[in-house]
């Protein structure tokens, strides 16, 4: 498997789970689904999701796939956030943000390396970039502003490091989730 595929693979590993446990219709029919997600600690999808933040002074919103989740089954004192922007293709940009160990809002720093496990990591911000942060590094502050099953609210900015070795500048990140 080639270095460009492997991210890929894991990347669309997370996003397939986090769509399983979130995704459905926006109708009446599916109100049901969304409340028992939003029960067991999964944040049902909703338009006013954001997930937003400049990337080398350029401006990046996730338009689909936004999903956050604290203490999710399964996945004990974790949050995670994740989004994407552009078509469902090869090229698809991804982004997430998972901390562990964590028990409420506060300020985190995030490094690569760290002993929680914490990931931050951003996919294909160009052919050269098909991967930045994750296992080449990262080093990120993260206020965690608000952190429950009905609702997550953070700010971040820092550095990740890409596969070509290039530094890319997060600044002026946001994501807010409610079920």
């Amino acid at each position: 498997m080639s270095a460009r595929r492997c991210p890929a693979v894991a990347l669309g590993l997370i996003a397939t789970v986090a769509a399983a446990g979130c995704s459905g219709g926006r109708d009446a029919a599916s109100a049901p689904e969304h409340a028992a997600a939003a029960a067991a600690g999964i944040a049902a999808t909703q338009e006013a999701n954001i997930l937003r933040m400049q990337v080398d002074g350029v401006a990046w919103t996730a338009d689909h796939d936004v999903f956050g989740a604290f203490h999710p089954p399964g996945h004990e004192r974790v949050l995670m956030v994740a989004g994407s922007y552009g078509p469902k293709d090869a090229n698809e940009q991804a982004f997430n943000l998972n901390l562990y160990r964590i028990d409420a809002p506060g300020r985190y720093t995030v490094r690569s390396g760290n002993a929680e496990g914490h990931v931050v990591q951003f996919a294909n911000h160009s052919a050269e970039r098909y991967l930045a942060g994750g296992p080449f590094g990262f080093d990120v502050q993260v206020d965690v502003v608000a952190a429950s099953p009905e609702r997550i609210e953070l700010r971040f900015a820092g550095t990740l490091t890409a596969n070509d070795g290039t530094r890319l500048a997060l600044t002026d990140g946001y994501f807010i989730y409610r079920p």
